[in-house]
């Protein structure tokens, strides 16, 4: 749950920016192998290497998600979209290409004929116009496409690794691998040559993406299985998962960084936090806050508040508290408190402490451009056992106070 305080009023919006620190999970519509998951044009699919339907889409973030059935009963591995076009290959059958143009919903084959080796290709992606996939198998282990995935041409790869997945970002292409030495290797010329890289762990890495200025890799073996690059895939560093899953792939949009597994209870975890702006509208004069309601059921202890502003006073106060709405004897507790930059910026992530059971709010206060009180609340009810049972926000009501 996240609320937005603007011009006029409060506005319900979700967080506008992730980097992959904090997951939550998500339940898939079937339980299949699910292997590869991307973005586009409003539409998240994914695609699996077993059952019925092995290709599902989600219009609504990730949140829910209906399955579509796939043009051969192919071990679909990866899927992405670019220019249009969704593009998925398979490690196995007799056409190992499939496209759609028409959001993920129908999809047509590609064949051999247009220049298809037949190897075990891993992972496809877009970027720059240029569609690029890799390969475990083959003396050519990647293949590059400039004419929207319709027909393909050979690239040699600097080591004869498994190569597990490839993406682009920022003008890299990146790509990883399951096996090697050197399991990371990057290209800046549109996929024609590539170097190797060190990742920081030795771990089975299955897929990798870019969004937000970050690059995150997750691995389906190894004690971490996320990892992160926040200069163009050069270094690395690595970050825990929700669960000890075997990860397949990950993928960010329009804010949300979301992964896919093929076991565990949760089979998918999302990323959302307000790390690099307060406001899904920059510039409009307003505070932000965040009260992550998929915690439902978790301790409050440790549980994150993002808070931030755009665009407010420059240099102005603001204060993050959380006191008691059942006992008022208990003391106000300040989680958060400091001046925004000279922009009127500002972006936190707070961890909320022990509070005892009962039902709490949580206030963000800042300044506003033209000198006036900006007031923000969310509601939490906390249960005996210190677990969050409730989140919820304040009532509809102008922002100024």
């Amino acid at each position: 749950l996240s609320v937005f305080v603007g011009v006029t009023a409060i506005a319900q919006t979700t967080p506008a920016w992730a980097d992959g620190t904090s997951w939550s999970p998500v339940a898939a519509p079937e339980a299949n192998q699910w292997l590869s998951v991307a973005y586009g044009n409003g539409v998240w699919v994914a695609v699996s290497q077993t059952g019925a339907n092995r290709v599902m889409r989600s219009t609504d973030g990730g949140v829910n998600w209906t399955a579509v059935l796939a043009t051969e009963a192919n071990s679909w591995l990866s899927v992405a979209y670019g220019n249009g076009v969704w593009v998925a290959v398979s490690g196995d059958g007799a056409n190992r290409v499939m496209r759609s143009t028409d959001g993920g919903v129908n999809w047509t084959a590609v064949g051999v004929a247009d220049g298809v080796e037949a190897n075990s290709w891993q992972s496809v992606a877009y970027g720059n116009g240029v569609w690029v996939a890799v390969s475990h198998t083959g003396a050519n282990r990647i293949m590059r496409s400039t004419d929207r995935g319709v027909s393909w041409s050979a690239v040699l790869a600097p080591e004869a690794n498994t190569w597990d997945t490839v993406a682009y970002g920022n003008g890299v292409w990146v790509a990883i691998s399951s096996t090697g030495g050197n399991r990371v290797m990057r290209s800046t010329d549109g996929g024609v040559s590539w170097s190797v890289v060190a990742p920081p762990e030795v771990n089975a890495w299955q897929s990798v993406a870019y969004g937000n200025g970050v690059w995150v890799a997750v691995a389906f073996i190894g004690a971490n299985r996320v990892m992160r690059s926040t200069d163009d895939g050069v270094s690395w560093s690595a970050v825990a998962a929700t669960e000890v899953n075997v990860w397949q792939s990950v993928a960010y949009g329009n804010g949300v960084w979301v992964a896919v597994s093929w076991d565990g209870a949760n089979r998918v975890m999302r990323s959302v936090d307000a790390t690099a702006s307060a406001s899904t509208d920059p510039g409009v004069p307003g505070i932000f806050l965040a009260v992550n309601d998929v915690l439902v059921g978790s301790q409050v202890t440790g549980a994150p508040i993002y808070c931030g502003a755009d665009s407010i006073q420059p240099n102005s106060i603001y204060t993050l508290s959380i006191q008691s709405v059942t006992n008022s004897a208990l003391t106000r507790i300040i989680l958060d408190s400091g001046s925004v930059n000279s922009r009127g910026h500002l972006d936190e992530r707070v961890l909320l402490p022990e509070v005892n059971p009962g039902s709490y709010k949580i206030v963000m206060t800042g300044i506003h451009a033209s000198g006036n009180l900006l007031v923000l609340t969310n509601f939490i009810t906390i249960g005996a056992n210190g677990g969050i049972v409730s989140v919820s926000p304040e009532s509809q009501q102008p922002f100024l106070k």
